[in-house]
């Protein structure tokens, strides 16, 4: 008999342990909650405008994190990165440099843009405490050590996208109709008054950004996503609570030198003038230019982690066959297979360009002009021949 009370008091304290553990558990998780439970929490994102320098034209996006109960204003910053990384360049071109989430306090954020006079503004998100919770432990996810570096893609993998994919886990369905424009096309769009970057990113640019776009596939730009995330619902009512400014700042003028000594201008100047005058010495440097050009972009489209250079038919035109006439030229010689040669390249390069296999930038029409003048010349001296005396 006393062995089964015995048996029977085990069973019980048990139960009773199992009971209040329970009960622990749920306590723990109500304090963790507390902040949530009492609304304490708001998160915004932040949409900084176009800066001046290379890597900030098309802008910026982070997400900003209040908690009023733990006196906490924090931003996490996507766009991350190492000036002073080894081989940075080398990294970038390749696709294999990191980019890296980071937290800053929102008003040294703020403070670094308004120094840069750009305009910061803030969405405030209309959601609900279980959305806040999931958006905040996924944040805090991606700020582990081990989760933090990632590799950058302009069109996937970026500010702005990484925050669309964040916000799509938390349930937010983004609308996906295709767009009339082209990738290319919104990206040149935020090029107007720097028209030799507008070039250089055309020419390393492939095909597979003209295709066109989609409503979801143009937030990779912080513009795109702020609009859309202006216009998205969630459990039918605005995702969007208010919209404001945090900074002023004074607008400038892009005006600049560039859109003097635009490459349209340049180019076609040096077409009129090469149609009179084009010696050996300019069309060793002229073939020299678009030889290395050449070379550099097969390059990237063959070596190069980004898959937006793959596939650019600008290689058709800015040919490395080129750097054969130096030779040539060098020693008063000539090749009419070789000249043939590009002045079907250039031929094939104006049919891709008109059924828009691959739209090129418009400054690159006086230099398809510039390269057929050569390439007649060099036909015109192959039809030379010496006369017997």
């Amino acid at each position: 008999m006393v062995k089964k009370s015995r048996k029977k008091l085990k069973i019980h304290n048990q139960i009773e342990f199992g009971t209040n553990l329970k009960k622990i558990l749920f306590f723990i998780l109500l304090i963790s909650q507390i902040s949530f439970a009492n609304d304490s929490v708001e998160i915004s994102i932040l949409t900084c405008s176009a800066g001046q320098e290379v890597y900030s034209v098309f802008g910026h996006s982070a997400i900003r994190v209040i908690d009023k109960e733990k006196n906490i204003d924090e931003v996490y910053n996507f766009g991350m990165f190492d000036f002073n990384a080894p081989n940075f360049e080398y990294k970038y071109l390749k696709g294999k440099l990191k980019y890296y989430i980071g937290i800053q306090e929102t008003q040294d954020f703020i403070k670094n843009y308004t120094d840069e006079n750009r305009v910061v503004s803030e969405q405030t998100l209309n959601l609900t405490l279980k959305e806040k919770r999931n958006l905040v432990s996924n944040l805090q996810l991606l700020y582990k050590p081990e989760n933090r570096y990632y590799l950058y893609s302009f069109l996937d993998k970026n500010c702005s996208t990484e925050i669309r994919d964040l916000l799509s886990q938390i349930g937010i369905n983004f609308k996906n109709q295709e767009l009339k424009e082209s990738n290319r096309d919104l990206i040149s769009s935020y090029l107007k008054e720097m028209p030799w970057l507008k070039l250089g990113i055309n020419l390393v640019l492939g095909k597979s950004l003209d295709r066109n776009s989609t409503r979801k596939q143009s937030m990779f730009l912080p513009d795109y996503l702020q609009k859309e995330i202006g216009a998205s619902e969630l459990n039918g009512k605005k995702l969007v609570k208010y919209n404001q400014n945090l900074n002023l700042v004074e607008s400038k003028s892009q005006y600049s030198i560039q859109n003097i000594f635009s490459p349209i201008l340049v180019f076609s100047l040096l077409t009129i003038l090469f149609l009179f005058w084009f010696p050996s010495a300019v069309r060793i440097i002229v073939s020299l230019s678009i030889g290395i050009t050449g070379l550099f972009v097969l390059a990237l489209w063959l070596f190069s982690g980004h898959e937006e250079v793959k596939s650019n038919l600008n290689i058709i035109w800015c040919n490395p066959l080129y750097l054969l006439y130096i030779p040539l030229l060098i020693k008063n010689k000539t090749n009419k297979i070789l000249s043939l040669t590009l002045i079907v390249s250039l031929s094939i390069s104006a049919l891709i360009w008109i059924f828009k296999v691959q739209v090129f930038d418009i400054s690159m029409l006086p230099i398809l002009t510039i390269l057929g003048i050569l390439n007649f010349k060099e036909m015109k001296k192959t039809s030379k021949f010496p006369t017997r005396r």
